[in-house]
């Protein structure tokens, strides 16, 4: 791997926010490209930061400062770059459903599907029904990505389900209370228990459509 490449891909890991802009502008001043830096610098990083979560070596807040370190040279390649870095994965549309103000779960998804360049749209927490299906047309997404961590607000996922019959987006829903057997219940698409599966379910499905 590029030497340079590889020092941001650290850098990310080792959430060494304080030298990721630098690492950047030598990869810059060495030849490499914005697609470069991002896809196997950044991005591979971040990738190699969900497998340690997976493995139980990081915890949510190392993900967290993981995740900022990211967002910190993904807005400084951006500022240095001609042109937007295009995301090439699905459209994935992402929000804790209404009645449900805990999205740590949620976002960390949402780093998940960044670093594998997928194209995210997070619309937050609390999202009515009605608002999943509204972006997800506006944005022509491929994927509605449902988080609750409440048994008390489930049935708001099985309201977007409904809402989206007939239409194109797949429904991928998660959370603590939620199971494949809620999931096969209430006719979503997909279901994972973690971020990292839920990469892995997204990659299968794009595939298949």
């Amino acid at each position: 791997m590029n030497k340079y490449l590889e020092a941001i891909k650290n850098a990310v890991v080792d959430m060494d926010e304080d030298n990721i802009t630098g690492l950047i502008d030598q990869a810059l001043a060495n030849g490499l490209t914005d697609e470069e830096i991002y896809n196997e610098g950044l991005s591979a990083g971040m990738l190699e930061v969900t497998r340690l979560f997976e493995e139980e070596v990081y915890y949510v807040s190392e993900v967290i400062v993981c995740a900022d370190t990211l967002n910190k040279g993904v807005n400084y390649l951006q500022g240095k770059s001609a042109h937007e870095i295009e995301k090439d994965g699905p459209k994935i549309v992402l929000g804790v459903v209404e009645g449900d103000l805990h999205e740590i779960g949620k976002n960390i998804v949402k780093i998940m599907f960044q670093a594998a360049n997928f194209d995210v749209y997070d619309l937050g927490l609390n999202v009515k029904a009605e608002d999943f299906i509204k972006k997800a047309e506006e944005v022509n997404a491929d994927f509605i990505g449902l988080s609750t961590m409440m048994t008390t607000t489930m049935h708001k996922m099985e309201e977007v389900v409904k809402l989206n019959e007939g239409k194109t987006p797949l429904i991928l829903i998660g959370g603590g209370p939620i199971s494949q057997n809620f999931a096969d219940e209430i006719g979503a698409d997909g279901y994972s228990k973690n971020a990292v599966e839920a990469v892995d379910l997204v990659r299968r499905l794009k595939s298949g459509l």
